[in-house]
This record gives structure tokens, C-alpha cells and sequence, in this order.
């Protein structure tokens, strides 16, 4: 590759990164952008969300409908819209007493929960838990709204989850589940702790309270509601410390009597004074009223409850004013004032639009008509009572119906969903028993595919050990030839040796002696032949003579080692290698480097020995194929290299051998160093180096 490619791949490189890098910009920009978009929707629902709460508070039904109306223009623009109008307006329906309609509307909202906002999800399952729990159809609204609660955890609105916490174990206090909505409470009770939520920990002690209220263990919820208000107290919220004293105020009545209420409210109201909230002081106000009624002191009853009224009027509170009404007609009524009695019920009967109330005042006005004489006019008021009572009953009928009508829409479609789940198994089975036969198949043809590699498998191995086997055979053949062939070699080697000897000792002893008489000889007649001594011939014949006898000896001392004596040691190995060389079998390759002069006697011997020794060793027990043999003469130093390709040995067991024992002894007599490395497969070298004296 040369360098324009490296450059326009370097180039391609770049461009790719940075290609990659604006798409990853690009992408955290669009969701950056899909996050604002999604917090942005999400405070406009609850704008909206809180505008109608307002309204529904206020009980406002000319600005409720206006806003339900504005809500209906827009419902069919986006998915959103039109669930957000169908919420409103079942809330709405609740509020007004339709909690069937109610329920149907929300049972027909479909939640799509990929693409609507968690907000939405949220809303329609906390509103249709609140309408079924004011239909009595518990089961369904703790359902619901756990299903709110984790919308709420989704969004991490912490308050809306708590306010879950709280419904659903208010649903199981209802539902008479009193020790799951104690369990309920409890956890509430520390989730808000932990989160220093006021109105949690407040509310949460409120409904241990009334659980222990519920089954009458008035001693107890007294303890949780004084608890309630401490912690009211302490945090300065007048909204709880109200909803704490009534509470207080019902438990002490069941405990301590009515005096011991009365006692609360007259402290209550006279340490709070008049910047007490109206609502709050007016609903305390009439507790206190109710209070004295229990213990027949009316006056001061309708001293209390015309300050309630008063506020109430201020307030433009119909309701709550028509409530009074019939309170304050049952103080004077007691009082025997009957005729002011009479008006203030019929001003309750006037003011009210609620079918209860009215029901109430006609049936008090016909009871007071009657006591008073006027059986006509007495007989009208029962008739409207009557009509009011029907309309009430049917009204309960109704929601009984619709009750009933929940549950067995609940059960039908619980039954269509069993019918779904039993089909979903039936073809889930069935595609278990597709898929098992599916796998059954593919399991035995993996089975016989196995099978048949294993076979396959057997039978090579089967072969390569038939041809390991083979190959070992003519390894052993090889061996016990190469044995045979060292065998040979070393007694030929010997043999040498020995004739050798044999020859110095014959020339040294036979011919030598023989010499020698010459010799003896010849001085002999040197005493006697004096003017021979002066001849030059006899002169010499008397020097090769001497001459002879050297040379004899010469040669009887070199024919200890003929060859090494004779030419050296470069020409003793030469001779060594062409009496090793086997063609294919063994090849043998001799290196030398500056052994033109001659070494000691002692040092070429010791020398050729331990190559002896080493090739002895290789022949032995490397099956080798090739060996090397290098010997380099520098100055000062000598070294000697027997290497081979057998197969080696382990350097680290110590299981040395007698022949490379007697190398070490050789060259320790020589003052040198011996090295072995060898590694099982990969062959053996053997390095000497021995000092050398010039």
C-alpha cells in the first residue's frame, strides 16, 4: 500500500467520524427537543387540570359547563385533547351524583400508554378509582388506583403518589380491610416522614385514626388524632388542625361525653379568634351547635349556629346555609318558638337545590305543620317529602343498579378475558407442539449427524492409530538399527583402539629390541674397528640408525591415538563424521574454524573424547536426523558445539546420564564449562568452552 492509499483511507476515516459525530449532536438535539415538547404538554394538562378542580370545588355548574364546552371545540384536534375532555367531563359527571355515566365514560377511554402523556394515564386511573369507590365497588378502585400510582412514580410526581397511598388505603378502610388499611397507612406514614411531607404524615395518622374509629376503638384513633394535630400545630397548617379538632371532637364525644367536645371547640375557636378561615370557623361552629343540641342546652345552640349562618350567608353558601336552617328550626322548635322553626324550615326548603335537603325540610315541615294544627297544609309537605323520597330511592336504586351493573360488567369482561387468555393458551400450546415437534425433528437429525461425525471420527482415529502404530514400528526398527549401528561403530571404534595398542606395544617391544642389539651392536665394534668410526658411511648408518630407533619409539607413542596423534584433531573428527554419515538416515555436518596449528596432546584427546562421548549420546537416544558438529579455535579459548534435531530432554529433572557425566569430568580436567539446552521435541545442543594456552 503505498502513500496516496494511506492518505485517502486517513481521509475516508475522518470523514466517517465526523459524519458520526453530527448524528449524535442531531440525535441528543431531537430528544432535547422532544423533552422540552413533553414537559411543556405536561404543564398545560395540569393548567387545565387545576382550572377545573377549581371549578369543581366551587361547585360553580354555569363556568363548569362553559369550560367543558370550550374543552369539546378542541377535543377532535389531537388524541390528547379528546381524552383530556372525556376526563373532565366524567369527573364532572362523579361530582353531580352520575357516577355510572361516570364510570362508563372512563371505562371508554382508551389508554394508550406509548403515546399519550404519563399525566393523562395518571388522571383517567385516579378519577375512575374515585368513582368507583363512591359506587362502593372497591376492588376495582384499589386497582385503579395502584395503576394511577405508578403513573404517578413515572412522572416522579412524589406528591401524586403519596395522594395514591392515601386513596387506596382509605378503598381498603371502606371495604372494612382494616388491617391492609393499617398496613396502608403505616407505609404512608413513613414515606411521608421521609420526605418531610406535612400533609401526608397528617393525613396518613388521620386514617389510622379512623381505621381504629371504624371498629370502635375510640381510645386509640384519639391518640392518632391528637398526633395529627401536633404535627398540624407545629407546622403551622390551619386546614389540618381543623380536620384534626373535628376529628378529636366526634372521638371525645364517644369517650368523655359532649362536654369534653364542647370544651375543645370553645378553646379552639377562642385561642384562633377572628383571623380564623370563615369555612373553617362556620364548620366548627356547627359541631358546637350539634354538641350542645346532645346535652339539651338549645339556646346556646341557636346562638352558635345563627353565627354559622351568618357566615355561610356571607359566603353565599346555599348548601350549607340550608343545612343550618333546619339545625337552627330544631333549636327553636325545642325552644317552643314553632312559628320561627316553621320558617326556617321552609327557608331551607327554598334555598336548597339538593334532593336530600329538600326531602329533610319537607318531612320536618309536615311533622311541625301537623304538631301545629294545620293537617292540610301538613299532608302537602308529606306528599312532597313522599316524591322527594322516591326520587332519593330510585336515586339509590340506581346507584345500587349501576352497582350491581359494574360488577357484572367487571365479571363479563373478566369472563372475556379468561375466554381470551384459555385461546391465547390453546394456540400458545398448540405452537409449543408445533415448536417440540419442530425440535423433536431438528433434535434427531443433530442426533444422527452426531452420530454419524462420531462414527466418522472413530474410524479416523482408528486409522491414525493404526498408522501411529505402523510409524512405531519402524521407529523401533530404526532404533534397534541405530543401536545395532552404534554397537558397531563403537566396537570398531574400539577395536581400532586396541590394534592400535597392540601395534605400539609389538613395535615398541619387538622391533624396538631389535634395534636396539643393532645398536648395542655397533658400539660393540666400535672398540674394535677404531678407524671405522672415522668412515663417513659407517658415521651414517649410525644416524639412521638412531634415526630408526626415535622414529620407532615416535611411532609406538602415537599409535595410542593413531589419527589424532598422526594429523590432528580437525583431521580425527573428519574421519569421525565420514564413519557417521549414514545418507538418509543421519546426517552429519562438521564445522571447524582455526585448527591449522596443532593443540596439546592432552587437550585434542580430552577433546575428542567428549565429541565421542556426545555423538554417542545423540546415536543413543536423540533419534535424530540431523547433527552438527562445530569446533572454533580463537585466541586464549576454544569452543566445541555438539548440536542435534532429536528429541531433547527436560534440563530441569535431574536425570543425567553417564555419558554426559563422564563430558563434565573431561572438561572439568580442562578448566572448561560445559552448557546444556535442550526442550523435549525441539533437539539438544551441548556448547564447551575450555581455555587454551598458546
Amino acid at each position: 500500500m503505498d502513500i496516496a492509499d494511506r492518505y485517502t483511507i486517513f481521509l475516508v476515516r475522518i470523514t466517517i467520524n465526523v459524519v458520526l459525530t453530527r448524528c449524535r449532536i442531531g440525535l441528543f438535539v431531537l430528544l432535547g427537543l422532544h423533552t422540552c415538547e413533553a414537559v411543556a404538554q405536561s404543564t398545560a394538562l395540569q393548567r387545565t387540570y387545576a382550572r377545573s378542580t377549581d371549578l369543581v370545588e366551587r361547585n360553580d355548574k354555569v363556568a363548569m359547563g362553559t369550560f367543558l364546552d370550550s374543552l369539546r371545540n378542541y377535543r377532535d384536534r389531537s388524541e390528547t385533547d379528546r381524552v383530556l375532555f372525556h376526563l373532565l367531563d366524567a369527573r364532572w359527571m362523579r361530582h353531580t351524583g352520575r357516577n355510572l355515566d361516570a364510570h362508563h365514560l372512563f371505562d371508554t377511554i382508551a389508554v394508550d400508554t406509548l403515546r399519550l402523556p404519563l399525566f393523562l394515564i395518571y388522571l383517567r386511573h385516579y378519577q375512575h378509582a374515585k368513582t368507583l369507590k363512591a359506587m362502593e365497588v372497591f376492588d376495582m378502585a384499589r386497582v385503579e388506583a395502584q395503576k394511577a400510582r405508578r403513573a404517578a412514580e413515572g412522572m416522579k410526581m412524589l406528591d401524586e403518589a403519596l395522594e395514591m397511598d392515601l386513596l387506596i388505603s382509605e378503598i381498603d378502610l371502606h371495604n372494612d380491610e382494616f388491617e391492609r388499611a393499617l398496613h396502608g397507612f403505616d407505609r404512608l406514614l413513613e414515606r411521608a416522614t421521609a420526605l418531610h411531607h406535612t400533609e401526608g404524615i397528617c393525613r396518613a395518622l388521620t386514617g389510622m385514626g379512623n381505621t381504629y374509629y371504624h371498629q370502635e376503638q375510640d381510645s386509640i384513633a384519639l391518640g392518632f388524632y391528637q398526633r395529627t394535630l401536633d404535627t398540624a400545630q407545629a407546622h403551622s397548617e390551619p386546614e389540618l388542625m381543623i380536620g384534626a379538632i373535628h376529628n378529636i371532637g366526634a372521638a371525645l364525644t364517644y369517650t368523655q361525653g359532649s362536654e369534653a367536645a364542647i370544651a375543645l371547640y370553645r378553646a379552639v375557636l377562642d385561642t384562633a379568634g377572628p383571623g380564623m378561615h370563615t369555612s373553617l370557623r362556620a364548620d366548627l361552629l356547627t359541631n358546637l351547635a350539634s354538641m350542645y343540641s346532645d346535652i339539651d342546652e338549645h339556646a346556646q345552640a341557636n346562638a352558635v349556629i345563627d353565627e354559622a349562618l351568618a357566615i355561610y350567608a356571607g359566603k353565599h353558601d346555599t348548601a350549607s346555609m340550608a343545612g343550618a336552617n333546619l339545625f337552627k328550626a330544631t333549636a327553636l322548635w325545642e325552644l317552643g318558638l314553632r312559628d320561627q322553626a316553621l320558617e326556617q324550615v321552609m327557608l331551607a326548603r327554598s334555598r336548597t337545590a339538593e334532593t336530600h335537603l329538600q326531602a329533610r325540610a319537607a318531612q320536618k315541615a309536615a311533622r311541625y305543620l301537623q304538631a301545629m294544627g294545620r293537617p292540610a297544609e301538613a299532608y302537602g309537605m308529606l306528599a312532597e317529602h313522599s316524591q322527594l323520597a322516591d326520587s332519593l330511592a330510585r336515586r339509590k336504586y340506581s346507584d345500587g343498579v349501576g352497582k350491581a351493573q359494574v360488577r357484572f360488567e367487571t365479571a363479563e369482561k373478566e369472563r372475556r378475558i379468561v375466554q381470551q387468555q384459555q385461546a391465547l393458551e390453546r394456540t400458545r400450546a398448540e405452537g409449543e407442539r408445533r415448536a417440540l415437534q419442530r425440535n423433536i425433528l431438528i433434535g434427531s437429525t443433530l442426533l444422527l449427524g452426531i452420530i454419524a461425525l462420531l462414527l466418522t471420527r472413530t474410524i479416523r482415529s482408528r486409522q491414525r492409530l493404526a498408522q501411529k502404530e505402523t510409524e512405531l514400528h519402524h521407529e523401533q526398527v530404526d532404533q534397534l538399527l541405530s543401536q545395532q549401528e552404534i554397537k558397531s561403530i563403537n566396537a570398531m571404534l574400539e577395536g581400532q583402539e586396541k590394534e592400535r595398542d597392540r601395534m605400539s606395544k609389538d613395535l615398541h617391544d619387538r622391533l624396538g629390541s631389535m634395534l636396539g642389539g643393532i645398536k648395542a651392536n655397533m658400539a660393540a665394534l666400535e672398540d674394535r674397528v677404531e678407524e671405522m668410526r672415522q668412515d663417513q658411511q659407517y658415521q651414517k648408518v649410525n644416524r639412521l640408525l638412531d634415526h630408526a630407533v626415535g622414529e620407532l619409539r615416535q611411532i609406538s607413542h602415537d599409535m595410542a591415538a593413531a589419527t589424532l596423534n598422526r594429523f590432528g584433531l580437525e583431521k580425527a573428527l573428519k574421519d569421525l563424521r565420514e564413519t557417521l554419515h549414514i545418507n538418509g538416515r543421519l546426517n552429519v555436518e562438521l564445522n571447524t574454524f582455526g585448527l591449522d596449528d596443532r593443540l596439546e596432546r592432552s587437550v585434542e584427546l580430552a577433546l575428542y573424547r567428549m565429541v565421542q562421548e556426545l555423538v554417542s549420546n545423540v546415536l543413543k537416544h536423540a533419534k535424530a536426523r540431523e547433527l552438527s558438529i562445530a569446533v572454533t579455535r580463537s585466541p586464549g579459548r576454544l569452543s566445541l558445539v555438539v548440536a542435534d534435531d532429536g528429541i531433547g530432554f527436560d534440563t530441569s529433572v535431574p536425570n543425567e546420564g553417564i555419558g554426559l557425566s563422564n563430558v563434565r569430568s573431561r572438561a572439568a580436567a580442562l578448566s572448561a564449562s560445559v552448557h546444556v539446552d535442550s526442550t523435549p521435541g525441539k533437539g539438544t545442543t551441548v556448547s564447551i568452552e575450555c581455555p587454551v594456552v598458546e
